[in-house]
């Protein structure tokens, strides 16, 4: 087993915000690649995202660029997932996520398109303006986040994953090519960093194949065995979408069990 030359992933540092702008940019102009060349009968299609068909997933993603682009917007959203909360009814993600949505309920197939269109353009820089207070502000744990996480890390992070795992959802419900962007490669080693950072299993070399790709070590001391799989594959196990993964491993298998088993948020 050849464990040399992977770099640890927890060591590798958070986004900053200009590569997370940059990173943004590219993963919204793919978006909108992809959207603007949907049939009519692709915004009727079901997602892996339960519940939510095509017309969903786009009118979420283009009310959280809406949010990148205007505070009032974004603490009116917050405001009324927060309450939803408090009523119990439901996780503060998915309650804003119905708010986005529902935002977007009338318009039409095309005006939605133009929408996220509009908003994609300007929440790249729209979230690299936020003030450092704000960037250093810590998230409460009913956010869902990981424990310690500040808003940088969602500003820079965690939008720019979700964009990019949608495009991917996208791609299986309509078959539409998915555009290859620049952006990939950091958001899947920001997700593997962030696996790597909760990792309480043996020590493994991580081997990300396809779009995205490259090899980490993940977890302390020696590593036990080498786990091998497409990144995408591995991306949706970990967003807890599906388990197609194989997760080819040599050495001890309980490596590849507790990396079946492990979760990102995304």
């Amino acid at each position: 087993m050849t464990t040399t030359t992977a770099p640890r992933a927890a060591g590798l540092a958070q986004t900053d915000p200009d590569r997370g702008r940059d990173l943004a940019v590219a993963e919204y102009a793919a978006l909108v690649a992809m959207v603007d060349g949907f049939t009519d009968s692709d915004w009727e299609r079901p997602t892996d995202c339960t519940g939510w068909r095509v017309r969903e997933m786009v009118a979420h993603l283009a009310g959280a660029a809406e949010e990148g682009c205007r505070l009032p917007v974004m603490l009116r959203h917050q405001a009324a997932a927060l309450a939803g909360v408090r009523r119990g009814r439901g996780p503060l993600v998915d309650l804003l996520c119905e708010v986005q949505v529902r935002d977007r309920e009338q318009m039409s197939d095309a005006d939605l398109a133009a929408d996220l269109r509009r908003w994609a353009h300007g929440a790249p820089d729209g979230r690299r303006r936020q003030p450092g207070l704000l960037r250093r502000t810590p998230l409460p744990a009913f956010a869902g986040l990981r424990p310690g996480s500040r808003m940088a890390y969602l500003l820079d992070v965690v939008y720019v994953r979700d964009v990019w795992l949608h495009r991917v959802d996208l791609h299986r419900a309509t078959g539409a090519d998915m555009p290859l962007s620049s952006a990939e490669g950091e958001v899947v080693a920001q997700v593997v960093r962030d696996l790597d950072l909760d990792w309480t299993g043996p020590a493994l070399v991580l081997t990300l194949t396809g779009r995205g790709g490259g090899r980490w070590r993940v977890g302390d001391g020696a590593p036990v065995a080498e786990v091998s799989e497409d990144a995408v594959a591995l991306m949706r196990l970990l967003s807890g979408r599906s388990d197609e993964c194989v997760l080819a491993c040599e050495g001890d298998p309980t490596a590849a069990a507790r990396l079946r088993a492990a979760r990102v948020v995304f």
